[in-house]
């Protein structure tokens, strides 16, 4: 078995419930179309990865998607928080088997392949991998050990996310790529020309 497992947590692309705060200035339908312009741009980067990986869809499995053949298997969240949820992922990973472990979500449209295979090169070495975003929060994280504090007590959707969980590792052994931007508001769109093209 690979050591090695990517989870990917996605929402349902339903209108009116994806990307809510970008919606509140764009509206349902273009905030819908910029959110599967993301999940498809996300399906294709992880596409490339030669290792297991796990989506994790929000509310029910689809099964006619862009996520066909991108991805090992498909299952859905379950907890009520957002920190509950990852750790039930992580948990599940490890009872299996894998060794390192990253999980992203589908809300950056810069981010590439080599650095998904980044994160898990530091896992060789670091008991923790992360990618800070620009808004306080990360876009990516990465354990080879288990480590539950780092999903639990924490302001989730808060500026305060990304420090709460640093203060959960040494840190000596957490490593941390390059910052990102999530796209949740019309401000983050605007810094993508190349995606705000599609509802214009």
């Amino acid at each position: 078995m690979d050591k090695n497992l990517l989870i990917i947590f996605a929402k349902n692309p339903i209108l009116g419930k994806t990307k809510t705060r970008l919606a509140a200035s764009i509206g349902e339908k273009k905030a819908l179309v910029i959110y599967k312009k993301l999940i498809e741009k996300t399906a294709n980067i992880i596409g490339e990865l030669s290792i297991e990986k796990e989506l994790y869809y929000s509310d029910f499995i689809e099964k006619n998607d862009v996520w066909n053949n991108k991805v090992t298997r498909k299952k859905t969240q379950q907890g009520k928080s957002l920190g509950e949820r990852m750790e039930n992922a992580f948990k599940n990973g490890f009872a299996e088997g894998y060794k390192n472990i990253v999980i992203i979500g589908t809300d950056l449209w810069d981010l590439e392949t080599l650095e998904i295979e980044k994160a898990f090169v530091s896992l060789e070495k670091n008991e923790g991998v992360i990618g800070p975003a620009q808004d306080g929060g990360y876009y990516l994280l990465g354990l080879s050990k288990w480590n539950p504090t780092v999903f639990q007590n924490k302001k989730w959707g808060t500026s305060t996310v990304l420090k709460e969980t640093l203060a959960c590792f040494d840190k000596k052994v957490v490593d941390n790529l390059k910052t990102k931007n999530d796209i949740d508001t019309i401000e983050d769109l605007r810094a993508f020309p190349d995606l705000i093209k599609f509802i214009e």
